[in-house]
């Protein structure tokens, strides 16, 4: 019994190649996130595939995780509480994705965060969803899109290219 448990608390997910505590699933066609991804994950990369939706809980057993890659996905939203779990992440990326707003709250519980990627989305800033968003951008403007991604003025509402930080 001990050997099977070994077993599954080093699988890796299909379709994913993993090393220590990463699993890279990039650039794998992948349309959602894959299942099976080792408790013990800490860097989980997701970018350049076709995932559309993200599951509620999905990233609640990854509670280890500090770096989390879903840039250049086709996201269209993120569900309610989807990273309240991730309270060690340190790195997110969003970028190049079809989100127009976020959750209120959506990174309320990300205390760890030293680096988020919110760049090339179509941001809805006529929708009042959009204010949860622009002062949480506001409040953690060093952190948004930092070294080289064009900060804070680097996420932009769809259509005007206005930034979303001077919504009113």
């Amino acid at each position: 019994a001990f050997g099977a448990l070994v077993q599954s608390a080093v699988a890796c997910p299909a379709r994913c190649s993993c090393s220590g505590t990463s699993v890279d699933c990039s650039a794998r066609s992948l349309a959602s996130v894959p299942a099976g991804i080792p408790t013990t994950t800490q860097s989980l990369s997701l970018q350049v595939n076709q995932i559309t939706k993200l599951e509620p809980g999905v990233f609640d057993s990854l509670t280890k995780l500090t770096y989390l890659h879903l840039g250049a996905n086709q996201l269209t939203a993120l569900p309610v509480g989807v990273f309240d779990k991730l309270t060690k992440l340190t790195h997110l990326a969003l970028n190049v994705n079809q989100l127009k707003s976020v959750p209120d709250g959506a990174f309320a519980r990300l205390s760890s965060l030293t680096h988020i990627y919110l760049y090339n989305n179509p941001w809805d800033c006529e929708c009042s969803d959009i204010l949860y968003l622009k002062n949480w951008i506001v409040q953690h403007a060093s952190i948004v899109n930092p070294a080289g991604y064009g900060g804070v003025d680097n996420v932009k509402c769809s259509g005007t290219n206005t930034p979303v930080r001077a919504v009113t």
